[in-house]
C-alpha cells in the first residue's frame, strides 16, 4: 500500500515527527538548500508526497516545476483533458505533476489532473486517496468524497493492508459507518486479523451501533492475542457494558440481553494454564495438543487454537510466570512439559494452575506444586468437553508475544517454524517430536518503507562535498503461507 502523508493546517498527517538538535538561522538554511540543489538534483519517485499548508512547510529538497500547460487557459477539466490528449504523460510525470500542484495549493487542478488520468486509463494506487483528500481541501461535497474512497477500495480490494488503510481514511473523512463496514469486510478476508476488530469496535462505539459493538467486542475477545491483549480485552468489555446499559435505558431489554450473552460466550476459555515460580530461573512451558502440535515460546500460535501469551524469567517476581490460553480447544489429552532453561528456583518448586471451561457453569480450577530438577517435568491432563471441531487453516496473525527468553547475550538465536499434523509418522529431512514437524527456514531481511543510502565525495582541495543519494521505496503488500508435504 502506498502511504501518502499530508502535513497541513487541516492535520491530515497520521504521525508527528519529533524535531531535535540546535536551530539554524534562516539564512544558513537557505544557503544549505541552494547547495543541495546545485550538488544533488531532486529525484522523481513513484507516488507524490503531498505536503500542504504554507510554502515554509515544504521539505528541504524542493520539487522542480514540471512541464505544465497554461493553468489559466480554460477550466481545470478542459486544461487537463487537452494536456493528456496531446502530451500523453507517463505515470512518473503524472506523479511529479500532482506533487507540484498540491505544493502550490492548486487543489482544483489537482482534482482535475487525477480525474483525467483515471479517465485516460492511467490509474495508480495512490490516486484515489489523493483525490479524496484534495476534494476535502477544496470543500467538495462529502458524498463525492465518499464515492471516491469507495472506488479506491474497489481498486485495491484484494489487498488487506489497502482495505485497512482505506477504512482509516474513511474514518478520518467522517464516514464512520462506511469505515465500519469495510473493517467487517476485511474480517471476511482474514478472520483472525486483530486490527479490524480493534478499530471497528471503536468506530461502533462512536456511532452508538449496538450490533457493531457486539461484532467488535466478541471479535476482540476471541481473536486478539497480541502482547497487549489484556488491555484490548478490558476495553472491549467496557465498551460492551456501556452499550448494554444504553440499550436498557432506551427500553431495548431484548437487545441488551443478546449483547450480554454474546460477550459472555466470547469470554469463555476451554483451557488456561499458568506456571509461576520465584527466583532467577528461566522456565519454559510447552503444551502438546491432541493433534500433535506443540505450543511454546518458539511456536506461540497453533492451528488447534492454542496461544502462548507470556514467556517469563527471573529474577523479578512479576515476570516469573508462563501462560497458555486456548479459547476453543480440541477434545482429548494435553501434555504439559515444564522445561528448566537456566537459573535457580526458590525451594526448587513451581506452581501450575489449571483452569478448564472458564466462564461456564462447569468451570474448574486446580493448583498443583511441581518439583523442579534438571529434567523436564511432564503432566498429562484431559479436556473432554473441548469445543473445537476443526483445525484452523493457519495460526492467528498477530504480533510476537510478550517477553523474551532470559538467555546469555552470546548464545546463538535459533528460529523454528513448526507445522502440526495428526499422527506420529515423520518423513523426509524434517525434525519431529510428538507428531510435530519442524522445518528450518531461511531468514533474511526484507526492507519495508522508505530508505535512503548516500555516499559523500570530498574534493581534493576540501572545498566541496558531492553527495550521491539513492532513495528506496518498497512496501510489503502481503505474505503467503504454503503447506509443505511431510513425506508420509
Amino acid at each position: 500500500m502506498t502511504l501518502i502523508a499530508f502535513a497541513d493546517d487541516t492535520r491530515l498527517a497520521q504521525s508527528e515527527t519529533k524535531k531535535s538538535g540546535s536551530a539554524k538561522s534562516k539564512a544558513t538554511q537557505a544557503e544549505a538548500k541552494k547547495k543541495t540543489n546545485r550538488e544533488s538534483p531532486p529525484t522523481s519517485t513513484g507516488s507524490p508526497d503531498l505536503i500542504g499548508g504554507s510554502k515554509e512547510a515544504l521539505p528541504a529538497v524542493q520539487t522542480t516545476k514540471p512541464k505544465l500547460p497554461k493553468l489559466d487557459d480554460g477550466t481545470p477539466r478542459e486544461i487537463w483533458q487537452r494536456y493528456f490528449k496531446e502530451q500523453k504523460p507517463k505515470p512518473a510525470e503524472v506523479s511529479e505533476t500532482v506533487r507540484w500542484l498540491h505544493q502550490e495549493r492548486k487543489h482544483e487542478h489537482t482534482i482535475a489532473c487525477v480525474e483525467t488520468a483515471l479517465i485516460h486509463s492511467q490509474p495508480q494506487p495512490w490516486m484515489y486517496e489523493v483525490l479524496a483528500l484534495s476534494m476535502e481541501l477544496a470543500g467538495r461535497p462529502k458524498a463525492d468524497i465518499e464515492r471516491v474512497m469507495l472506488s479506491g477500495v474497489d481498486f485495491t480490494a484484494a489487498s488487506l493492508p489497502d482495505m485497512l488503510g482505506s477504512a482509516a481514511y474513511l474514518k478520518r473523512l467522517g464516514f464512520g459507518q462506511r469505515a465500519l463496514s469495510l473493517y467487517q469486510q476485511a474480517v471476511r478476508v482474514a478472520p483472525k486479523q486483530p486490527e479490524p476488530y480493534i478499530l471497528g469496535l471503536r468506530i461502533a462505539r462512536d456511532l452508538n451501533d449496538a450490533a457493531g459493538v457486539e461484532w467488535g467486542a466478541t471479535g476482540v475477545l476471541t481473536n486478539v492475542w497480541r502482547s497487549d491483549f489484556e488491555i484490548h480485552h478490558k476495553e472491549a468489555e467496557n465498551i460492551a457494558a456501556v452499550a448494554e446499559e444504553s440499550l436498557r435505558k432506551a427500553g431495548k431489554a431484548a437487545e441488551a440481553d443478546t449483547l450480554k450473552a454474546a460477550v459472555a460466550a466470547a469470554r469463555q476459555r476451554d483451557l488456561m494454564l499458568k506456571l509461576t515460580w520465584s527466583g532467577t530461573a528461566d522456565l519454559d512451558l510447552n503444551v502438546e495438543e491432541p493433534n500433535g502440535g506443540v505450543c511454546s515460546f518458539d511456536n506461540p500460535f497453533t492451528i488447534a487454537g492454542g496461544v502462548h501469551t507470556h514467556d517469563g524469567y527471573g529474577p523479578h517476581g512479576e515476570n516469573c510466570f508462563e501462560e497458555y490460553i486456548c479459547a476453543k480447544g480440541l477434545p482429548g489429552d494435553y501434555l504439559i512439559r515444564v522445561n528448566p532453561i537456566s537459573g535457580d528456583v526458590v525451594g526448587r518448586r513451581a506452581e501450575l494452575t489449571i483452569r478448564r471451561y472458564v466462564g461456564t457453569p462447569d468451570e474448574t480450577t486446580k493448583t498443583m506444586s511441581i518439583e523442579i530438577s534438571d529434567k523436564d517435568k511432564v503432566i498429562k491432563l484431559s479436556l473432554n468437553e473441548g469445543r473445537r471441531e476443526t483445525l484452523m487453516d493457519k495460526p492467528t496473525i498477530t504480533l510476537p508475544v510478550q517477553g523474551q527468553p532470559h538467555r546469555d547475550a552470546n548464545d546463538p538465536v535459533h528460529v523454528t517454524i513448526s507445522r502440526q499434523v495428526v499422527g506420529p509418522a515423520i518423513g523426509g529431512g524434517a525434525v519431529a517430536r510428538g507428531g510435530a514437524i519442524g522445518f528450518q527456514p531461511v531468514i533474511r531481511q526484507i526492507p519495508d518503507g522508505i530508505g535512503l543510502s548516500g555516499m559523500a565525495i570530498v574534493s581534493g582541495d576540501r572545498r566541496y562535498v558531492k553527495m550521491s543519494l539513492a532513495p528506496l521505496f518498497q512496501t510489503v503488500i502481503g505474505v503467503d503461507s504454503f503447506s509443505i508435504p511431510s513425506g508420509r
